[in-house]
């Protein structure tokens, strides 16, 4: 390599270096003075797509404002935490997620997703609450009435137990009420679960003069299965008032009650 090969190469590198800290400069200057721009906006989007209102961009405004004193917005940039404030709205008993990022321009976005009730527990001292598919206990609200069925009968636990479901009953309910939702069949035709001393469950449907002796949690798929085919195969032929009540307690079949009121008529 010659001599002025080698001035070149050095020059090259020392230009490299020269760009690749000037960059860095430059970002470095951007970042603060992005830092020390306001914030322009608060955008809020709520999940109110799956037709659940627990809360609105709104209440999300008046969380914000309790806890900062105002909405965020006129803030620096560089003063929002974003993840203390994901960290503040998943404390509230509604909202499942809370995902909140800044934009380019200084726009503060929160993207809210509300927990999902699959039913409402009626405990035996008339405490109300919601259930999630995972268990979560959830206020109910003023303001918003989720259309799951209601879940009645000897349930101790309250809403103030535990965040989650702890005791045995309610973790079979939560089994029960979970595969109802699942189900499209029958998440159109469970209106009412009541549970019973001994933890067996009684189903009351929306349609028809009848309810279902659903028993204990044990060969629960084949139950809901059995009693299915019974719906689309034999009540659609019989009449669905023609019977008061069905017990699914014996393997293999399904025992029936006549509807004496029915036979009057």
């Amino acid at each position: 390599m010659t001599g002025k090969q080698k001035i070149m190469r050095v020059f090259g590198i020392l230009l490299l270096v020269a760009c690749g800290t000037g960059l860095l400069l430059l970002t470095a200057f951007n970042a603060d003075r992005q830092d020390a721009s306001a914030c322009i906006d608060v955008q809020i989007h709520v999940d109110e797509e799956r037709g659940i209102y627990f809360l609105d961009a709104n209440d999300i405004r008046t969380i914000l404002a309790t806890e900062y004193g105002d909405s965020v917005k006129g803030d620096a940039l560089g003063s929002i935490r974003v993840g203390r404030i994901e960290t503040l709205l998943e404390r509230n008993p509604y909202v499942d997620d809370a995902e909140t990022w800044v934009d380019a321009t200084g726009k503060l976005h929160i993207e809210i997703v509300q927990k999902q009730p699959i039913a409402r527990v009626i405990n035996k001292y008339g405490v109300n609450y919601y259930i999630n598919n995972i268990g979560n206990k959830i206020p109910i609200s003023d303001k918003f009435t989720a259309r799951v069925p209601v879940v009645t009968g000897s349930i101790e636990e309250g809403i103030h137990n535990a965040d989650m479901a702890t005791t045995s009953a309610l973790q079979n309910i939560l089994k029960i009420t979970r595969f109802i939702n699942a189900d499209p069949f029958w998440s159109a035709q469970i209106e009412q679960i009541a549970v019973a001393n001994d933890g067996t469950f009684t189903l009351i449907p929306k349609l028809g003069d009848h309810k279902i002796l659903f028993g204990g949690i044990a060969h629960m798929e084949e139950k809901f299965r059995k009693m299915q085919v019974f719906y689309t195969e034999g009540l659609n032929h019989t009449g669905w008032n023609t019977y008061s009540a069905f017990q699914l307690d014996f393997e293999g079949q399904i025992v029936c009650e006549k509807n004496k009121n029915y036979e009057q008529q």
